[in-house]
């Protein structure tokens, strides 16, 4: 919801940020439900799935989608970075990566169930 909030005021570095915090975070649940122990401090969202094991039962897009996300965990929180991430973060851009996030996000709460 706040990704979507974030794309209607144009604010689509934020779309890109919120997308990898959700996926991040649901991505540590899975790794805490399947693997019965804390995940990592790591904002990877490919090595979280492979943490939580189900990086097999990934499309090959799929983990392609979460190397491209990854980078914009911290495209917020570092000026220079920020800057550099804004550029690519373009309307079209965070408009792609919501849409992807939503299918990704739905994918993997199946996994939880």
């Amino acid at each position: 919801e706040t990704a979507e909030a974030m794309f209607k005021t144009g604010r689509y570095l934020y779309v890109t940020f919120m997308c990898q915090q959700s996926l991040e975070k649901l991505l540590k649940a899975i790794v805490i439900k399947f693997k019965s122990t804390a995940p990592p401090y790591s904002h990877n969202l490919r090595r979280l799935a492979e943490i939580a094991g189900i990086d097999k039962k990934m499309k090959f897009e799929q983990i392609n989608f979460l190397d491209d996300l990854t980078p914009f965990c911290v495209a917020v929180r570092y000026p220079a970075y920020k800057e550099k991430m804004a550029k690519i973060a373009t309307s079209d851009v965070s408009n792609h990566y919501l849409k992807q996030t939503k299918e990704l996000f739905q994918w993997l709460s199946n996994l939880m169930k």
